[in-house]
């Protein structure tokens, strides 16, 4: 910042600034040597520039005003990262959400509770910023904003519209906004409320679907998921909304949302719809597999809990193995006394593959592709 850099030129102290560029996004600039090149050079040139350092930015003048907002900001986000109801809307679906990074899987088969007592501190910085992401509200960026602006909401608009500093928040903000969506979150929430189920073959439209929509009904009543999502939702539409009206106050910006990022908004509610579907389509699925016997400690409803909470590849490989294609026959063996048990060939379980196991692959797949899309 300005505000820094004068600082240390009044202490007569040099820096020297470095950057990093980590993760996919920051390869892109490095895909060839021109671009890597031009990046390079744009920002030697940006920090050759003589800067005017005795310009004073408001932002770090008026620290009655912008002291207590960044404090408050942070209180709010501590909140939330303290908050069982932050932390368990978060690792609701586990990582599942994300495209799989090659990380060794560090729990059993079946450690079914795992992901119910999952913990934020078992999920690094950019999985955690992923899954902000991939349910529609990037908790991290705007969190606290509105709440932090309080009784002097007015006061703080005019500092933020007159600061460059204050500008660069803004447009962060904006930005954030711009792809943000409370209606998302609860519409993540809403996969697990057992009234949703339980109302929706109501109509009598779905008739085919109506035993395991109450199969769901019934397995969702116990489940936590649905209230922790309302009442992480309530908490963000009502900093949403103290948000849109600071943002509507600060002046030199246009107040709403920004016209050119519309597109991409619409792109993203349509991937996530898709995807919402998918879920259930998948929810529905598992529901319906037909039971089979307790193996290795992992029974149908561990296997439907591992669905729910988008375990999918620990799902199909216990539904594999409940459900083998091939069946062991007698001839697999050597014995050599004769035998007439069984007296048919041993049934494989094709037709539960099709209906049931390998739709909830596809699905999944397409999942992925949805979540590297949105990202």
């Amino acid at each position: 910042s300005g505000w820094a850099r004068r600082r240390f030129a009044k202490a007569g102290v040099t820096i020297e600034p470095e950057a990093s560029f980590q993760g996919g996004d920051g390869y892109l600039f490095f895909r060839n040597d021109d671009l890597a090149l031009a990046t390079l050079t744009r920002i030697a040139e940006e920090e050759a520039k003589d800067q005017d350092l005795t310009v004073k930015d408001p932002f770090y003048d008026r620290t009655d005003l912008s002291l207590d907002f960044y404090r408050s900001i942070r209180r709010v986000q501590r909140e939330h990262l303290e908050s069982a109801t932050y932390s368990r809307a978060l690792t609701a679906f586990g990582l599942g959400l994300l495209k799989g990074t090659g990380s060794r899987v560090s729990r059993r088969q079946s450690d079914i509770g795992a992901d119910r007592t999952m913990s934020l501190r078992q999920i690094r910085a950019i999985p955690h910023n992923a899954i902000l992401q991939q349910i529609g509200y990037p908790v991290n960026v705007i969190a606290g904003a509105g709440m932090a602006a309080g009784e002097e909401m007015e006061s703080v608009a005019e500092l933020l519209g007159r600061s460059t500093r204050g500008n660069q928040l803004v447009r962060l903000l904006r930005a954030a906004n711009g792809i943000a969506s409370v209606k998302t979150v609860a519409a993540h929430g809403e996969l697990f409320n057992s009234a949703y189920w339980a109302s929706r073959p109501y109509r009598g439209t779905e008739t085919a679907l109506e035993s395991a929509c109450l199969a769901l009904a019934e397995y969702l009543t116990k489940d936590d998921r649905a209230g922790v999502f309302r009442r992480l939702t309530s908490r963000l539409r009502v900093d949403w909304m103290k948000l849109h009206r600071l943002l509507s106050l600060v002046p030199g910006h246009k107040a709403g949302r920004d016209p050119a990022q519309d597109s991409d908004r619409r792109n993203i509610g349509l991937l996530q719809s898709v995807r919402l579907a998918l879920l259930m389509h998948m929810f529905i699925r598992a529901v319906q597999v037909p039971p089979f016997a307790r193996s290795n400690d992992v029974s149908r409803d561990d296997v439907l809990e591992m669905v729910l909470s988008l375990r999918v590849d620990d799902a199909l490989a216990q539904l594999r193995r409940a459900y083998p294609v091939i069946e062991p026959e007698i001839t697999d063996f050597a014995v050599d006394e004769e035998t007439d048990y069984p007296d048919h060939r041993g049934e494989d379980y094709g037709a539960i593959r099709a209906r049931f196991i390998d739709p909830i692959e596809r699905a999944h797949a397409l999942n992925i592709r949805i979540a590297v899309a949105i990202a």
